[in-house]
């Protein structure tokens, strides 16, 4: 991973940013960045950093938050809860598949950004996009229910600043 651009970001690129960012976690957008962002551009994408932390990184159009944020407690997104015999999986960077699946809400739909988390310790070991909506996966005995975009030990994981 080579950093081959950095710099700070113009009000207006940053509040497009923001605006972004909404999409996929709503108002608290508002307060993830105290002051502004530091774009940097990477071989392997655009990611967003405030005090050499990444916070949010690019895949084509959307952003999405970094799970070092979300573990941290800085920012909310609905969730899934996966059993103790998925984790392994899912760090890897596996879809999951809806018999890992212990805990949904019935109210997501299909196309939702989540994060995934371990019903032991409630930590965030992955974002995804639901693939079917809350009650379908409920329902599945079979097949995969979530695809990973980010994971515990990704290259944006271990990218440092």
């Amino acid at each position: 991973m080579e950093i081959t651009r950095r710099h700070a970001m113009r009000k207006k690129d940053f509040k497009e940013l923001k605006e972004k960012l909404q999409e996929v976690i709503g108002e608290e957008a508002e307060i993830l960045f105290e002051k502004g962002a530091e774009l940097v551009v990477a071989d392997i994408g655009e990611f967003y950093a405030e005090n050499k932390k990444i916070l949010a990184f690019k895949i084509g159009e959307r952003i999405f938050p970094s799970l070092r944020v979300l573990n941290e407690g800085l920012v909310k997104m609905p969730s899934v809860t996966v059993d103790m015999g998925a984790v392994p999986y899912v760090t890897n960077g596996a879809d999951v598949m809806a018999p890992g699946i212990t805990q949904i809400a019935d109210d997501l739909k299909a196309g939702t950004i989540i994060m995934i988390i371990d019903e032991n310790f409630g930590k965030a070991l992955a974002i995804g996009e639901l693939l079917f909506d809350g009650k379908e996966i409920k329902e599945m005995t079979k097949g995969k229910a979530i695809k990973s975009i980010h994971y515990v030990n990704d290259n944006i994981w271990k990218m440092k600043l």
